[in-house]
């Protein structure tokens, strides 16, 4: 009898572990559409033996020692990082895209063609300076390139605003995450302690929240003794067991004013360390990218308005002034016109001459040279002696003073009337009178309000250099045509349309390196994926076949039961 209860001992075990086998095989196919499900597996191995006759063993049956989740811990990590790597440079990647679209470069309709038809009209007034068609022609590409650069400026702003936006709610998801880890963290302990398996739901949860967060923000684990992860983002942790730091968001401006976006642990305001993820993406195309198009679209803006108003502020139109107040403040008066600093300015006068011509109530025109002392010794000339300068070269009837706001003024009176001019030799002018703002043909600052002086009218549209209005000539008009290629000091050697390029060029250039690491990155992680796919992904041809394994044990099993049974029953007859 002893062997009759051993052999259904047998069974018995082969039929509870074929059948918690098939359990472990349906879950496995019920699963094989979950993206985060990891394959279990069935270990099976043979009980103790037992002596049937003297020195002869035999097995005592089959035994399910453990459940276990087919993963690779170190490969997730990896995909994890991958994954990262692949979010930041998208993101980067569709935000130089959406730069490229704004600059619309390649088309007729672009900020090149503008700027050529503006110095096409220059060139074009050169030859006629007397036509006061060609001068309004002037005006209107004049106001065409400056519409394009606000609108361009603005819509760089959007794009910045919206990453701004994107940066928040992602901040914002990432903290959320972070909660749910830590939850899932006591979840696991709680589900562990006292067992010798693991719980595989709550692990293959979490492992699909981590990856979610690192897709975010740039993270790595440690898996603690019971079953929690510490969670780091850099070498500061973020998750530790069921409490989370979380995270939050911050702005900051740096030295030179610019808006810098932070992220960091919301229990006590210090900044992560970011290196990877959809956060890390999306700043750098924010601050360092789109940040940098738009301060060289601002750069070469305030070049543009520095050359072309330097040129026209040295000469005249078909009108005289009887009044002109500058454009442009100075913070102090008696700061020198050569420190940016001290004036407020946006640019510095330079060391030269330039001449104002008053023509009196009988048309007589009589020229006074103002000298413009800066950067030769240590008394680099103010404002205040600016206009000291102006009113003891001038006529009594032509007064220069400072205004409230900090602006060069000056008025005629008694029926003068008076004009700006230059040396023959244009490497003699002085730039002051572009730098203060005065008979300029622009005004504004940067890409936000760079537009037509206010009030500019074509009879102010300056062609030439010379105290008779009409006599033909056409030499500003001239020069102003030609700073589309000439090599300027303002940018280094470079012309404003050799700027511009370069500009356009490293957009095209960032945008298609940022394509390439996207790739680079997708590649890696799918390579990293298709890998753990076949560590933990399910194969219903496998699982099938593991079925019927299965089955068939369990169908050999139940025989085997029903043979001993038939055994019992004639043991029990002859009884």
């Amino acid at each position: 009898m002893g062997l009759i209860n051993g052999a259904l001992q047998i069974g018995k075990s082969g039929i509870t572990v074929a059948q918690a086998a098939l359990t472990v095989t349906g879950n496995n196919m019920a699963n094989a559409a979950t993206p985060s499900y990891s394959r279990q597996k069935a270990y099976l191995a043979p009980t103790q033996f037992t002596e049937v006759i003297p020195g002869r063993y035999t097995g005592t049956g089959v035994t399910l020692y453990d459940i276990r989740r087919q993963v690779d811990e170190a490969l997730n990590g990896r995909i994890r990082v991958a994954a990262g790597d692949a979010q930041s440079q998208l993101v980067q990647q569709q935000a130089l895209s959406r730069v490229e679209a704004a600059f619309n470069e390649l088309t007729e309709q672009d900020l090149s063609s503008r700027l050529n038809n503006f110095f096409g009209a220059w060139t074009a007034l050169q030859s006629k300076p007397n036509d006061s068609a060609q001068r309004n022609i002037v005006i209107q590409e004049g106001r065409n390139l400056t519409n394009f650069v606000r609108e361009l400026r603005t819509e760089l702003r959007s794009i910045q605003t919206d990453l701004d936006e994107q940066v928040r709610y992602q901040v914002e998801q990432a903290s959320a995450l972070a909660d749910e880890v830590a939850a899932m963290n006591e979840a696991i302990v709680t589900s562990e302690a006292g067992r010798s398996g693991s719980s595989s739901a709550l692990r293959d949860q979490r492992d699909e929240l981590l990856k979610q967060l690192n897709e975010l923000i740039n993270i790595h684990t440690v898996e603690m003794e019971g079953g929690a992860v510490t969670v780091y983002v850099g070498s500061d942790p973020l998750i530790q067991y069921s409490d989370s730091r979380g995270l939050s968001y911050r702005e900051v401006t740096d030295a030179n004013g610019n808006r810098q976006a932070q992220v960091v642990f919301a229990d006590n305001d210090m900044t992560t360390e970011l290196s990877s993820g959809k956060i890390h993406g999306l700043i750098t195309a924010r601050d360092d990218q789109l940040g940098g198009v738009i301060g060289d679209l601002d750069a070469w803006t305030r070049a543009l308005i520095l050359e072309v108003n330097t040129q026209h502020s040295l000469g005249r139109g078909t009108s005289g002034y009887t009044s002109v107040t500058g454009l442009y403040a100075v913070e102090d008066a008696d700061g020198a016109l050569s420190d940016m600093t001290a004036t407020g300015l946006d640019w510095a006068a330079t060391n030269g001459v330039f001449y104002i011509n008053v023509t009196d109530t009988n048309g007589q025109i009589s020229t006074h040279q103002i000298s413009v002392d800066v950067g030769m010794d240590g008394a680099d000339m103010t404002l205040n002696q600016l206009v000291a300068a102006i009113n003891a070269q001038v006529p009594a009837n032509v007064q220069a003073s400072v205004d409230g706001a900090g602006r060069l003024h000056i008025e005629a009176t008694s029926g003068y009337t008076f004009t700006f001019s230059g040396p023959e030799n244009s490497a003699d002018a002085t730039n002051v009178l572009a730098v203060l703002g005065v008979n300029s043909f622009f005004e504004g600052e940067d890409g936000v309000d760079f537009d037509i002086r206010t009030g500019l009218t074509s009879e102010f549209v300056v062609a030439g250099n010379s105290t008779e209005p009409l006599d033909g000539r056409g030499d500003v008009a001239g020069r102003i045509g030609a700073l589309a290629t000439t090599k300027l000091t303002s940018l280094n050697g470079l012309s404003l349309t050799d700027q511009f390029n370069v500009m356009v060029g490293e957009i095209a250039t960032n945008a298609k390196a940022a394509q390439d690491n996207y790739t680079s990155a997708d590649v890696v992680l799918q390579t990293l994926e298709a890998e753990r796919q076949s560590i933990s992904g399910v194969s219903t041809d496998e699982e099938a076949i593991h079925m019927i394994t299965f089955q068939r044990a369990f169908q050999g099993s139940a025989r085997f039961v029903s043979l001993i049974n038939e055994m019992l029953d004639e043991v029990m007859s002859l009884v």
